[in-house]
């Protein structure tokens, strides 16, 4: 028998998946916030939780895109070695800062990005 508690894993999962396949996103925007608001789960354990899901499916999504030319491989081989390192870095930061801060400043970067691409969204209407 499903609970409502694995439902709402799978749905979150299902839609991380597929917003992640079709826009790219999912992780950070979707996961996250379910996790905390809709299972109770800690900041914490909400980012490890995604940035493991997630490394799943970018191994996936990556594979796909690369069948239909969508990679570019030195690109790629630029920007790894850094997103590593610094991720590294991000996720040991993330342990020494209270889950509230987290929240706070997770939020406030979803705002900011939200805004920019609606403004942004806007301007090329304009220019259009």
């Amino acid at each position: 028998m499903l609970t409502a508690t694995f439902a709402v894993t799978i749905t979150v999962g299902l839609a991380a998946g597929l917003l992640a396949g079709l826009l790219g996103v999912g992780g950070g925007i979707i996961m996250i916030p379910a996790m905390v608001l809709l299972l109770g789960i800690k900041q914490h354990m909400a980012q490890g939780n995604s940035l493991a899901v997630m490394a799943a499916l970018a191994f996936v999504g990556s594979a796909v895109h690369y069948r239909h030319g969508n990679v570019d491989l030195r690109a790629v081989l630029w920007m790894a070695p850094a997103a590593i390192t610094f991720g590294f870095l991000g996720s040991w930061l993330a342990g020494m800062i209270d889950a509230t801060w987290l929240r706070r400043g997770f939020g406030i970067l979803l705002l900011f990005v939200g805004l920019r691409m609606v403004l942004s969204r806007q301007r090329e209407g304009r220019q259009a």
